[in-house]
């Protein structure tokens, strides 16, 4: 072992490695939703004259689900280049994806959220 100055690299620890446990209330074993019904079709649902600014692009959603399935909320989490096409995957999105709901612990249905990508391509 060499002395001297250094980087600090190969310093020794001691610890087991494992985080402690959180402060909250809940106890986990809840699912998360699940999507069940709806589909957005990227080359009929979009406007063709901005096509080509879509394509290889994507936006990311994220949805408010509630109790009863349907996603009652929209937010724009990473919004593509053609602001149009955002809106109108949030709207579509509100309009046609149904889920199984979000349980707690208890197998209660719960408000959640849910995320989702929406990319466009050219189809071969």
């Amino acid at each position: 072992r060499d002395e001297g100055a250094g980087t600090g690299a190969g310093g020794r620890g001691e610890g087991t490695g494992s985080g402690g446990s959180g402060s909250g209330q809940g106890a986990g074993g809840g699912t998360k939703p699940i999507k069940i019904a709806g589909e957005i079709n990227s080359a009929r649902d979009y406007p063709s004259a901005t096509r080509d600014l879509r394509i290889g692009d994507s936006v990311v959603i994220w949805l408010t689900v509630g109790t009863d399935g349907k996603p009652d909320a929209c937010k724009v989490a990473r919004p593509s280049k053609d602001a149009e096409a955002n809106a109108i995957t949030c709207r579509l999105a509100l309009e046609r994806f149904r889920f199984r709901p979000a349980t707690d612990a208890n197998g209660k249905p719960v408000v959640s959220t849910y995320g989702w990508q929406q990319r466009w391509f050219y189809k071969n």
